[in-house]
């Protein structure tokens, strides 16, 4: 059986590798390119592909007319999907007689969305899954084919959990995938009065809010440690990542927020109190608590900020003449556009650019007789 597979992370190692072992002709892969920004714990697809002579694309839109030409020219009886980031498009779904099927990171209908992993352990779940199910125009919606249960225990953190959930995946995979070779399987339609939906985590969403109890502040610790980008809060500006924890009581009813002890390092919390086990300040080195404490300043009845702290973005100051001429006007938009730069221009008129006036995220202030324009 002919199949093309899109894939990334762990989970779509994981998948080629079983469709692989299974016996599948695999005609392409499409996967993704690297984020530079991103720490990349996680297993190559493209490298596996390469290794396996598999032919693989890494498009920047895989539902572009000609893509969708050239995975019709490659003619997949079933088409696969383990971990790839973008929903695939009706067109391409329907390119498969076979059918489409996704493997998702819960126990579906709970949890359909983005970041289920991470999720789970926020809410403070004591299980979770892998599902594979039919792939359908809405996201993660299909008739449920094969499952696999994992339990949860509370000194799970991320990423053991992560190799928890791919070690089920690769024994579900290698059940469900010979059965849909033959055809002989059978689906199970998702009760939808039992679907939860989550979306995609911001930065934002890792933050310490030192008014809510320590245990939902320690399973947001565990849902983000290392190799993700970690829990955090901050003392007065200077931030602050959170690596591992401890829920602990608060005898001493200090308020939120509160350093209780340095040693260990003892935060009060609306219930409880929190132990900040390792830690590290800004993009230092990751240290024990007490030793945090020590490059943090902090004392027993210092208080940490309730309420994220941004800083205002540094933007390199540009002087542009003849603003409003076409070279100037265009260059000003570009500079614009790229939220790096802080404009001034100066002019004779001002018709081309009063556009960029009008816009709420572009401030300007303007000059009777030479256009000053800038960017706050």
């Amino acid at each position: 059986m002919k199949a093309v597979v899109f894939a990334y992370h762990d989970m779509g190692c994981q998948g080629v590798q079983a469709l692989l072992d299974a016996g599948y002709e695999i005609a392409a892969i499409f996967t993704h390119t690297d984020n530079p920004g991103e720490k990349a714990f996680f297993g190559s697809v493209s490298r596996l592909a390469a290794s396996a002579g598999i032919p693989v694309y890494a498009p920047d839109e895989v539902n572009h007319p000609l893509w969708i030409e050239r995975i019709s020219q490659l003619a997949p009886d079933v088409i696969f999907s383990f971990y790839y980031r973008h929903l695939l498009s009706d067109e391409i779904l329907s390119l498969a007689p076979k059918g489409a099927f996704n493997l998702h990171g819960s126990l579906l209908p709970k949890y359909r969305g983005r970041a289920p992993l991470n999720w789970v352990l926020v809410n403070g779940e004591t299980e979770t899954g892998v599902t594979l199910h039919r792939m359908v125009k809405r996201a993660d919606a299909g008739a449920i084919v094969a499952q696999q249960r994992v339990a949860i225990s509370p000194d799970d953190v991320a990423l053991t959990l992560h190799h928890k959930l791919c070690q089920a995946a690769r024994q579900l995979l290698e059940e469900a995938l010979p059965a849909i070779k033959t055809g002989d399987y059978a689906e199970h339609p998702q009760q939808e009065a039992e679907a939860t939906c989550f979306g995609r985590r911001t930065p934002e969403d890792s933050f310490l809010d030192w008014n809510k109890p320590a245990a939902e502040l320690h399973n947001q610790v565990r849902a983000v440690s290392d190799p993700w980008p970690g829990a955090f809060s901050y003392v007065g500006t200077q931030k602050f990542t959170v690596w591992s924890s401890r829920v602990c009581k608060n005898d001493r009813a200090a308020q939120p927020g509160t350093v209780i002890s340095v040693s260990p390092l003892l935060i009060a919390c609306a219930d409880g109190a929190l132990e900040i086990i390792t830690g590290q300040a800004g993009d230092g080195i990751a240290m024990q608590g007490s030793q945090l404490a020590q490059v943090l300043g902090l004392v027993p009845g210092s208080r940490l900020n309730s309420q994220s702290v941004t800083t205002a973005k540094r933007r390199t100051r540009v002087l542009i003449l003849g603003v409003n001429g076409f070279i100037g006007n265009h260059l000003t938009e570009r500079l614009l556009q790229e939220d790096n730069y802080e404009v001034y221009g100066l002019d004779i008129g001002s018709d081309a650019i009063s556009r960029f006036s009008a816009a709420s995220t572009i401030p300007f202030r303007r000059r009777r007789y030479q256009h000053s324009l800038r960017m706050d």
